[in-house]
């Protein structure tokens, strides 16, 4: 009984120790599991906000983009010029046996169809640009195509296909009605003035207001596009006045209240 109660006493420090020990190591491992449900909590907060973080992001940025795209203008292509040719192609040759004149304008009339497929005028906040895309493709291509694409432009000076619009000192437009052909002059490739000319093979009132309102004054008086008729056209040039001369009231009535071309421009 003795060694019993002594053994008791001896061992009854290493129990208290005991059970302050496993206290201790229950009150870590509490403490270790409420460190670790914070962490996760933490992170599924990180994780939650990281996609509303990036989609605020590509949204600002967006937004950004279309801001500087709302004062880039790109003109669609036309086939209007193209189509005319290759319609008269069709009416020479077939029709009238002139195959001189259908090789003729079948090659000019395909070459402009082509043409229209891929070229593009773009007007940024300071500069006109011409830039070559796809043929195909839409025309929202040409707000992010290089203007390197449309190359060198050897054949009206030389040098890439931007003039910025304080160099441009002139600009006309034949016919304001039934465009065919657009005329400018910039002192950008020259100091004494280089002048380019480029068929209409893109949306003709389009690129007319465009060129109203962004470059400086043509030295000749434009009208407005609510103008525009084949009267007006007609009277742009000698030939266009003397048809006029020969012409009855009745068929001078027709031309001032024909807009475009008939079909095409039909609302």
């Amino acid at each position: 009984m003795r060694c019993a109660s002594a053994l008791a006493r001896a061992s009854a420090p290493l129990n208290a120790c005991a059970r302050r020990t496993g206290r201790g190591a229950r009150a870590r491992d509490a403490l270790a599991l409420k460190r670790a449900t914070v962490g996760v909590r933490r992170t599924i907060e990180i994780e939650s906000i990281r996609p509303r973080t990036a989609a605020r992001a590509r949204a600002s940025v967006a937004t950004r983009a279309s801001s500087l795209d709302d004062d880039v203008v790109v003109v669609p292509g036309d086939y209007r010029v193209g189509g005319v040719l290759l319609g008269v192609a069709l009416l020479t040759g077939p029709a009238l046996h002139l195959w001189t004149q259908f090789l003729v304008h079948g090659v000019l009339g395909g070459f402009l169809a082509f043409q229209a497929s891929r070229v593009r005028f773009r007007f940024t906040r300071t500069d006109l640009e011409v830039v070559f895309i796809e043929p195909g493709a839409d025309d929202s291509a040409a707000l992010a195509t290089d203007v390197a694409s449309s190359g060198d432009n050897k054949l009206q000076g030389g040098g890439e296909n931007r003039w910025a619009y304080d160099t441009i000192t002139n600009w006309e437009f034949w016919w304001p009605g039934f465009p065919c052909l657009v005329y400018f002059k910039e002192t950008q490739t020259k100091s004494d003035g280089q002048p380019h000319f480029f068929p209409i093979i893109m949306d003709g009132k389009m690129l007319y207001e465009v060129m109203l309102s962004r470059l400086p004054p043509s030295q000749n008086e434009k009208p407005s596009p609510s103008e525009w008729s084949l009267d007006l056209a007609l009277e742009q040039t000698q030939i266009g006045r003397q048809i006029k001369e020969n012409l009855n009231e009745d068929q001078l009535r027709q031309i001032k209240e024909m807009k475009g071309f008939p079909v095409l421009d039909d609302k």
